[in-house]
């Protein structure tokens, strides 16, 4: 339960925080200020555990949350639909109007507050690197029926201007047509920026590193990340990522760089937007479809050298965590704990 007189959190977490009848009676600053103060404490005790103990047990995210469907999917949700008369329920259109270098973008959904909050009090807070301009932006679909978090989410926004919202389902199987609405937006309203960088909500990242290393140079027409070759679809219909022949007949995906985390040219969002106009069907699978539509545009795979980026939790050392660009799978407590440890 959550004690609102005294902003304290007793004996919940932060999605049994999120989704409880106090969360929406209470304004954005005791919001935040309620989780601020949990995910301080919680992340104290990974912080601890890092420095002091058993470095290969700290983490708290939970691997089984992203691998097992929480049921079958229906093989007619497994398509998108693009293009579409989607609008914006949310908007920024003056975001980048101080012509930024580079746009970082994390899809999240609505209910996301606690990874919210933690993002914009660690990379998301990044705004300058070696004299680069660099802005941060949430790109969401909406929740139907939840007019509740529409208004929370809408105040949220008026105090940061770093959300954008479309009215499409918020949903897994929409995550592609998340992804084009996204460049699209991007594409129209920052066409000066030289790098998307598109990062989850649950990456470790530091783009200080990141930026600084990789990208102060001109490209042009390119997709930069883990580039997966050979990957082959999970016939597995348990699986999170299961994808029928009837769907896919394919028996291998073309090279994609992987999508929890992807740096974009500037100049190569337009092109997406436009060739995914001309592929069918629009998978789920973000980055499987990107792949298709590098392969369909002629876009540039780019890979980062090793011991840059990594696809899952790395085991904790100071020095590597320092040097390495990002990592995924880390909940918003982990993610604080790295950044104040990174960061002392």
């Amino acid at each position: 339960m959550v004690d609102s007189q005294n902003s304290n959190v007793i004996g919940v977490d932060a999605k049994e925080f999120v989704n409880s009848p106090e969360f929406g009676s209470m304004n954005l600053e005791m919001r935040e200020a309620i989780m601020k103060k949990y995910l301080y404490k919680e992340s104290r005790l990974v912080y601890d555990c890092l420095l002091y103990r058993n470095k290969s047990k700290c983490f708290s995210f939970n691997s089984k949350e992203s691998i097992y469907a929480k049921k079958v999917y229906r093989t007619e949700d497994m398509v998108m639909k693009y293009p579409h008369p989607y609008h914006t329920l949310i908007d920024n259109p003056d975001a980048c109007i101080d012509d930024p270098y580079i746009v970082i973008g994390s899809p999240v959904g609505p209910r996301q507050f606690a990874e919210r909050v933690a993002t914009r009090e660690t990379w998301g807070g990044i705004r300058d690197v070696d004299g680069k301009k660099v802005i941060h932006l949430f790109f969401m679909g909406h929740d139907e029926d939840d007019a509740e978090n529409d208004r929370m989410i809408r105040e949220e926004n008026d105090k940061y201007h770093d959300i954008i919202q479309f009215d499409m389902r918020n949903h897994f199987m929409n995550l592609t047509l998340l992804a084009i609405l996204t460049y699209n937006w991007t594409a129209t309203y920052c066409p000066g920026i030289a790098y998307y960088v598109r990062s989850d909500n649950d990456m470790y990242y530091n783009p200080r590193t990141h930026i600084s290393t990789f990208l102060m140079e001109d490209r042009s027409r390119a997709l930069i990340g883990n580039i997966v070759t050979g990957s082959k679809p999970i016939r597995v219909m348990q699986s999170r990522y299961w994808l029928p022949k009837s769907v896919f007949p394919g028996s291998q995906f073309d090279p994609y760089p992987s999508g929890c985390f992807v740096t974009i040219t500037g100049d190569a969002l337009r092109t997406i937007v436009e060739t995914s106009e001309k592929i069918s069907p629009i998978l789920y699978f973000d980055d499987v479809f990107l792949g298709m539509i590098a392969k369909e545009a002629r876009l540039t795979l780019l890979s980062y050298p090793g011991n840059t980026l990594f696809f899952y939790t790395q085991a904790f050392d100071p020095v590597s965590y320092t040097k390495m660009s990002a990592a995924h799978r880390y909940s918003p407590v982990d993610l604080l704990a790295l950044w104040q440890i990174v960061n002392r």
